[in-house]
């Protein structure tokens, strides 16, 4: 088992570096995580290269983008049986957002320097609000969403999807019923959105529920 780190990367190299020195935590391998130009990508490496694995991951500025490409990172090292922890000493502010939103749905631990003229006086960690439980209809609505692209057509498309076709229009109606009610909680907590088509209400997930949807996959 090892320890890793997920280290977003501003510019104050020496903040990066003391904020792990002084974490008191195990490391033996880290990410260095870059949204945008860091002057510290190369100090902070050289520094690490030669006591612990290092992977450089190139993002994007957007949130939720960032968010999904962490969660992927922690999902692989968690199915590994490591420990993971977000490094946010120096994080950029999209990072940090994202940080904190992949940290929540993934109950990874967080920790930060706490600086006082340019200098690390402590590390502390962040204890981060547990996210909202989700039923298992629910995960079962973003799942079959995930592995159909994200998207489908109708609300009759995630039951054929979910539970098969059915010619019982007793059984149907419920069904139709328990389906609107679970997408409309969804809703509400931003992890899809629907859209009218026609006939028809097309449902997909947010960035927010693709986010979460990794975690949940298998």
């Amino acid at each position: 088992m090892k320890t890793v780190h997920l280290i977003p990367l501003g510019n104050r190299c020496e903040i990066i570096l003391d904020g792990v020195r002084m974490s008191g935590k195990p490391i033996q391998k880290a990410y260095l995580i870059v949204s945008r130009e860091s002057n510290c990508l190369e100090e902070v490496k050289n520094a690490l290269k030669n006591f612990i694995e290092i992977e450089v991951v190139k993002v994007s500025n957007d949130v939720y983008e960032s968010a999904i490409e962490l969660l992927k990172i922690i999902k692989k090292e968690l199915d590994d049986g490591n420990d993971v922890y977000i490094n946010l000493s120096d994080a950029p502010k999209e990072l940090c957002i994202a940080g904190l939103i992949s940290a929540q749905i993934s109950r990874t631990k967080i920790y930060m320097a706490i600086t006082s003229n340019g200098k690390v006086n402590s590390v502390i960690d962040l204890k981060v609000p547990p996210v909202k439980s989700i039923g298992e209809d629910k995960i079962a609505l973003i799942k079959a969403l995930e592995e159909n692209g994200g998207e489908v057509e109708s609300i009759n498309r995630l039951i054929e999807i979910i539970e098969g076709k059915t010619d019982d229009q007793k059984r149907y109606m419920a069904q139709r019923a328990r389906m609107s009610y679970h997408l409309k909680g969804l809703e509400e907590d931003g992890l899809i959105e629907t859209k009218r088509e026609g006939k028809n209400v097309r449902i997909r997930l947010t960035p927010l529920g693709k986010a979460y949807a990794i975690m949940i996959l298998k």
